[in-house]
């Protein structure tokens, strides 16, 4: 496969993995985080609290999953096809970025107290 998916500033972006050409780029919800799974041709993006398939050859949305009820946090994808190694690696980098927008989010409500 020659291509690279990227979850960043709010949209799902495909680049060229031998020359980083951008090939395609979508916007989704507007979030912090991006999370980013690829599967079958499909890009599956979640991002402020929707969940996104995004088609892996033109970046076109091919549905949306609003996830009614279960809020905006961090989301870890997984499939059968992955292993566990893979999604807890995955877990450990959400959560070191959760710390740090909370402490960021903390030190500038104390400066601004």
């Amino acid at each position: 496969m020659d291509k690279l998916f990227l979850g960043i500033g709010n949209h799902v972006v495909c680049l060229n993995k031998k020359n980083g050409e951008e090939l395609w780029k979508t916007k989704v919800k507007s979030s912090m985080l991006t999370n980013v799974y690829y599967e079958d041709n499909c890009v599956f993006a979640y991002s402020g609290g929707h969940l996104f398939c995004v088609n892996a050859s033109d970046g076109s949305i091919l549905w949306e999953n609003t996830l009614k009820g279960l809020g905006y946090g961090s989301c870890i994808m997984a499939s059968e096809q992955q292993s566990s190694s893979v999604i807890s690696g995955i877990a450990a980098q959400q959560a070191a970025v959760s710390t740090v927008v909370i402490a960021g989010s903390a030190s500038t409500t104390t400066a601004g107290s």
